[in-house]
This record gives structure tokens, sequence and C-alpha cells, in this order.
């Protein structure tokens, strides 16, 4: 995506900004965005881009479990790469940073049938997607664009794994691993009492990481989190294995006094009285720190 598609998607998507951060409209299968704010020449722009702007995406729960198992086939979809890609996703390509969250998710979940909590409802009780999923194709490859990434919501992150295979894979720069580097830095000097949303102050103030904005870096902790790198004593990380959806809202339920309701976990539970998982981080991300980088 180049940077005018990406200033005129902006347009398209982007509603506003408060105190909770990027606002978008709902993803449903009755939402059509409307292109009237767009300029003659902006709108040819987009209509010649291709790009799928009010496409929607529908399939079922079991459909999209399979989809996520197949797609871990494409050469392109190696650990090796997605860990670039994150890093590049600190400077040079924030379309990165939600890669490895979904390939984490797509490894970890078990091939499974939709399976409702005992009370029933539409929310899977092993995976937590829903047995029918609605997406806006073209919202959600723009919000990787910008640099969201989650642990969460898992029915879309299909469509991030499928648009991120086709695109050639990306090295970190110079500068990405140095402010990688310093990031890791500030966490490995934790007080031993900093939480993670004390750990997300310190980094702003530390202005380590260009164009910090909260909600588009937390995606980065969470990778780490989620990796194993930054540990937490209640729930094992994607890296290491799969925790039901069940499982992770009664584990939640039991230590919902010790963390953050807006932090999700396992980056919820997190402290700086055990800030680095030093093996963790090296066996994954040594050989990028030692090699010449572009």
């Amino acid at each position: 995506m180049d940077h005018k598609l990406f200033k005129i998607l902006k347009k398209v998507y982007y509603k506003k900004k408060d105190k909770t951060g990027d606002i978008f409209n709902c993803d449903t299968k009755t939402t059509s965005y409307t292109l009237d704010n767009l300029s003659r020449e902006e709108l040819d722009y987009l209509l010649s881009s291709g790009y799928p702007v009010n496409e929607i995406v529908a399939y079922s729960h079991d459909e999209c479990v399979q989809g996520y198992k197949e797609i871990l086939h494409h050469p392109n979809l190696t650990l090796e790469n997605l860990l670039a890609s994150y890093l590049c996703g600190f400077s040079s390509f924030p379309r990165g940073r939600q890669p490895i969250l979904s390939y984490l998710f797509a490894k970890a979940v078990p091939e499974h049938t939709f399976t409702p909590f005992e009370t029933g409802g539409d929310i899977c009780a092993l995976c937590s997607m829903s047995q029918q999923i609605w997406i806006q194709k073209g919202e959600e490859i723009f919000r990787s664009y910008w640099g969201y990434s989650w642990n969460e919501i898992w029915g879309k992150s299909l469509v991030d794994l499928q648009e991120f295979s086709e695109l050639p894979p990306c090295n970190p720069t110079a500068e990405d691993i140095q402010i990688f580097c310093a990031v890791i830095d500030l966490i490995r000097n934790a007080p031993s009492e900093e939480t993670p949303g004390k750990l997300e102050q310190r980094i702003r103030k530390a202005k380590v990481v260009p164009h910090y904005e909260k909600y588009r870096f937390r995606g980065q902790l969470i990778t780490l989190a989620e990796l194993g790198i930054l540990p937490n004593p209640y729930i094992k990380p994607l890296y290491d294995g799969f925790v039901s959806f069940q499982q992770q809202c009664q584990i939640h339920h039991k230590i919902s006094n010790h963390t953050r309701s807006d932090i999700v976990m396992p980056l919820s539970g997190w402290r700086g009285n055990h800030p680095i998982n030093e093996d963790r981080l090296y066996s994954l991300f040594g050989h990028f720190l030692y090699i010449p980088v572009s």
C-alpha cells in the first residue's frame, strides 16, 4: 500500500479520536462506507487501485479454523519471516505488527468444530470466534497498515494472514533494531513493582519509539508477552500452546483484582519483578541483533 492510497483510506475509515483512541465504524455485514468525502482525483485513484473498500468476507467458524490451518503452509509464513516483520513494525513497516500474533494463534488453535458455552450463545467456548463471521476486509487490512495489532477477535485475523502472505518478506532496518533494543532495555530495567500500564508510560516518556501512540504500540508489547519474552505467572503464551477461551475467562475471574481490565492477558499478568525471559528473547531474536541489517 503506497502512502497516497493510505491517506485516502484514512479519510474513508477514520472517524475521530478521543481519549479511548482511534475510532472506526463497527464491522458488520451491513456496514457500508461512504466515499462522498473524497475528491474526484482521490476517488479515481482509489477505484483504480482495486482496494476492497466495501468488500465483505463471510465464513463460518469451522471454515475459519480450517482456513487458519491451510494458510500455515504458505511459504512466506515462516516464524523467521514473521519475527523479522515484527521488528520492522517498530518503524519501517507498521503493517508488520499483527501477522506474528495471527500466526501464533493459527499454529496454536486446535482443529475443532464450533463449541458453544454451556449457557449457549454465539461464541465458541474453545477459541472465542463467532459461529458466523462477517468482516469488512478493507478496513481490517487498513488497520494493520496503520499499525494496530491485538490478540483477540480471532475471526478477523485470517484476513490479515491472507493479505500478508502475498507480500514479499521484509528485512528490519538498523533503526528498527535500535528501537527494539531500546524498548527491551527499558523493560529489562523495570522497577520490581511496575505494571504494564506503568511500563507503557515509561516507554512513552523515554521517547525511544517514533510516533508513539499507546494503543498501536501496545500490540508490540502484547506480542512479546505472547512469545513468552514478557513472562506472567497466570497463563501460558500462544508460543507455548493453547488455552481455551473458557479457561481464560476462568483465570481472568480469579485474578481480576490483580490486573488492569483494559490490558489483556498475557500482557496484563506481567510485572517488573520478572521483566524478561532472556533465554526466550535470544532464542527468537538473538540472530537479528548480531547480523548486519539493511
